[in-house]
């Protein structure tokens, strides 16, 4: 939740996922590391994670990085570099604002729809898929995480899926899908997906939504890739996705999402509620009442997904 006179809340953009074993942690990977991250993991377990997932490059999204490597480096003794699993243009752009970094992380490179074994964070597999966030996030991805015997999945910050038909029936029934929910309603100049697609419909799509939806096509998911990523764009996964008409395909609420993979659980993040109210005149709600609303939805909608609302800094087992 983004309430923004609670310093704690802006960690939100963060998440711990780790194996443990009689109450001891055997591998640990973080998901992005935006302000308050740091503190966060000092007054949870006082450890450094194996490795970082970043998601994509902006700064609410990586403003701890930098913190996070030179502890790594220089209060644990260890002179060697920090893992960073992300796809290239994201690892780019990271690069591009803290370039003081350069020596001290390492690249692993994520190509999207490939599950690679995690081999700095023993026990995961993790499979990157694109979505699309808007022009100024080249590379920005959702993971699926696997151990053997749950599967997690991280959206991070989107406006619209960029899926493969067979990639839905790879990440449907998940034990857990933690989603971008920004808005309750559409308003895609934030560059956030919406839970539902209209304030009184929630499954239709909504005037606002159509007319971005309509304009949506092939050169708007490659706009960000121009220039240095011009090859990246022309990868074998996106010539795939423009075939056979994949893009009418695409979810642009969450709601949209949920009906194809019905996850078994769902934890909303990164609410906000701002655009609501300025656009669409709905009122901004509570943490218990986001989670309510958000029930009533999916009962409706059909969707036997299970709701969680996480504090920042809870810790949740994934059973």
């Amino acid at each position: 939740m983004y309430d923004r006179t609670r310093p704690g809340d802006l960690s939100n953009a963060a998440y711990s996922l780790y194996l443990s074993e009689h109450g001891r942690i055997l591998s640990e990977v973080l998901i992005d590391a935006g302000h308050g991250t740091m503190q966060s993991l000092i007054g949870s377990r006082n450890r450094i994670p194996e490795c970082i997932c970043l998601t994509h490059a902006h700064m609410d999204h990586t403003l701890s990085v930098d913190w996070l490597v030179q502890s790594h480096r220089r209060g644990a003794g260890n002179s060697s570099p920090y893992p960073v699993y992300a796809s290239k243009p994201v690892f780019d752009s990271f690069l591009r604002s803290y370039p003081h970094l350069a020596e001290f992380v390492v690249h692993l490179g994520l190509e999207f729809g490939v599950t690679q074994v995690m081999e700095h964070a023993p026990g995961f597999r993790i499979t990157a898929f694109p979505v699309y966030h808007g022009p100024s996030t080249p590379g920005a991805s959702m993971f699926l995480f696997e151990t053997e015997h749950r599967r997690v999945l991280f959206t991070g910050d989107l406006l619209s899926t960029l899926l493969r038909q067979k990639d839905l029936g790879f990440l449907s029934e998940s034990d857990l899908v933690v989603t971008d929910a920004n808005n309750r309603f559409p308003w895609p100049r934030t560059n956030h997906w919406s839970i539902a697609g209209h304030p009184e419909h929630w499954r239709e799509r909504g005037p606002v939504l159509e007319e971005f939806v309509a304009l949506f096509a092939r050169e708007t998911i490659l706009a960000p890739y121009r220039g240095d990523y011009g090859a990246f764009a022309n990868n074998p996964y996106y010539a795939e996705l423009m075939e056979g008409g994949a893009l009418s395909g695409q979810s642009f609420t969450l709601v949209e999402f949920l009906e194809k993979i019905q996850p078994r659980r769902v934890m909303p993040v990164h609410y906000s509620g701002a655009e609501d109210l300025r656009h669409s005149g709905e009122s901004q709600l509570t943490r218990s009442g986001l989670g309510d609303w958000l029930e009533n939805v999916l009962l409706k909608a059909g969707i036997g997904s299970k709701v969680i609302m996480a504090e920042s800094g809870q810790t949740i087992t994934i059973t």
